[in-house]
């Protein structure tokens, strides 16, 4: 057995459900096995994890603008956050620590001040638009954990309307098609960002690009 063995089986059972004795299960070994390839599971989540970060491909400079530069690193982190390591879960458990992110920044940071950003105008967009992201990856995390439970956000929806009355919620029911619906707006959200600071740094772009752009999505 190798350590990628135990990395793969820790990757098939995601980090949410990740435990030592599910990985050893899964390789038929006994726990006391993986001890001599990770210290306990805190490590072998953080080793999972950084497996999984590799398995998605971020861009490269391919001599694209900063704003298409910006769309597919957007892509790449949502993929990142709601795939199969489901990433999202230890984001929020503090297990994703600088280690799997210094790489990825330098990366953009190079890119971006080859652009004319300043390092520091760099970073700020970085995290600006890394929030909505994650912003998004939550929410479809979310409607697909409904799915997978044999429901949808709109049926529970109608359910508890039905059960509450229109009447009490009068300005919600007059949205509620748009509500029930739950239609994703990261992707719209992110390209409003850029279209600000593109219009702040005096890069005028025109509408068939941001529908091109848009449609990159």
């Amino acid at each position: 057995m190798t350590i990628d063995q135990v990395l793969e089986a820790g990757m098939a059972l995601g980090l949410e459900n990740l435990t030592m004795g599910g990985v050893a299960a899964k390789l038929g070994v006994r726990i006391t096995v993986l001890y001599g390839y990770v210290a306990n599971k805190d490590e072998l989540v953080r080793l999972v994890a950084m497996r999984a970060s590799r398995d998605v491909v971020f861009p490269k400079d391919q001599q694209q603008d900063w704003q298409t530069y910006a769309v597919q690193h957007g892509q790449s982190l949502f993929s990142l956050l709601t795939g199969s390591g489901q990433l999202i879960s230890q984001y929020f458990s503090g297990g994703l620590g600088p280690e799997l992110e210094m790489d990825r920044m330098e990366a953009w940071l190079e890119f971006m001040t080859g652009r004319g950003f300043c390092a520091e105008e760099a970073l700020r967009l970085y995290r600006q638009l890394g929030g909505v992201v994650v912003g998004g990856a939550v929410t479809h995390l979310h409607l697909a954990a409904l799915s997978k439970g044999g429901t949808s956000f709109a049926q529970a929806a109608a359910r508890t309307l039905a059960k509450r009355g229109a009447n009490q919620v009068p300005h919600l029911a007059s949205v509620y098609d748009d509500f029930a619906r739950h239609a994703p707006v990261w992707e719209s959200s992110f390209l409003a960002l850029l279209k600000q600071v593109s219009a702040e740094r005096g890069e005028a772009k025109d509408t068939d690009y941001w529908n091109d752009l848009s449609a990159a999505f």
